[in-house]
């Protein structure tokens, strides 16, 4: 970093501690992620995470505070979420959701948001991923009607503010292999969205053509017609999250009354 960015991850250290209640300790890798996302504006970066930890503190069951394996590790073993190796083109990290996956009323949404976290914790503690963003790949196959019942007014709100919320520098959503739910998904939680997030989705059905003009198939895994092997969800629990649970955990322990 130059001497001015120095300077802004300085300027933004002392707001946080004049900042009553807010706890980060002393992680300068905190403050140049909220810097990145807003181009070292320290006003803005100092605003956008006290919304982030606002909403955490306002909103405790919908995210992670440490690494619970009784609850976390029953959900990965769904193989629900899993944050991919690769990157699209732009140098996006991969995100992949497989709604498929989601066995209704086995977890509570708030839970599953969760595991978002210990993912999405440890990507954007990345510096390619804090400087480039993360690319969200939303798998709908196989997907269950019951999947509608999760999608109530509360959980909505919630759930789409705390994703809009996300401290990166830019987000894409890539939603495929959908079928006959997307209307009816689009008609509930696209009302929610702000416009620019609206216009950061992208829909290709099973075309993978179409995909592949956002991410290069070197990127992806042979099911979505990529060059990478299939996912092992195992696999990369154990070399990217088991060995990463002590950073995870302090990550996960910021916030408002955190200390």
């Amino acid at each position: 970093m130059d001497a001015q960015e120095e300077q802004a991850v300085s300027d933004l250290h002392q707001l946080v501690k004049d900042e009553t209640g807010l706890f980060i300790g002393n992680d300068k890798k905190i403050l140049i992620r909220y810097l990145r996302c807003t181009n070292f504006n320290v006003n803005k970066a100092f605003e956008k995470m006290k919304s982030v930890y606002r909403h955490k503190a306002d909103n405790i069951k919908w995210y992670a505070h440490k690494r619970l394996p009784e609850l976390h590790d029953k959900i990965l073993a769904d193989n629900i979420h899993i944050l991919l190796g690769s990157r699209d083109k732009h140098g996006r990290k991969l995100y992949l959701v497989k709604l498929g996956n989601i066995e209704f009323g086995k977890y509570e949404p708030w839970e599953m948001h969760q595991v978002d976290d210990i993912w999405l914790e440890l990507a954007l503690d990345e510096d390619e991923t804090q400087k480039n963003g993360v690319t969200f790949l939303i798998d709908m196959d196989k997907m269950s009607w019951k999947f509608i019942r999760y999608l109530t007014l509360y959980n909505v709100k919630v759930g789409t503010r705390k994703t809009e919320n996300m401290p990166v520098c830019d987000v894409k959503y890539h939603v495929i292999n959908s079928g006959l739910l997307l209307n009816t998904m689009i008609s509930i939680v696209f009302p929610f969205l702000s416009s620019g997030t609206k216009e950061n989705v992208h829909f290709h059905k099973s075309d993978w053509s179409s995909l592949h003009q956002h991410i290069d198939p070197s990127a992806l895994p042979q099911e979505y017609g990529g060059l990478q092997p299939s996912v092992d969800h195992k696999k990369i629990i154990e070399t990217i999250l088991n060995p990463n649970t002590q950073r995870l955990n302090e990550l996960l322990s910021y916030g408002y009354g955190s200390k």
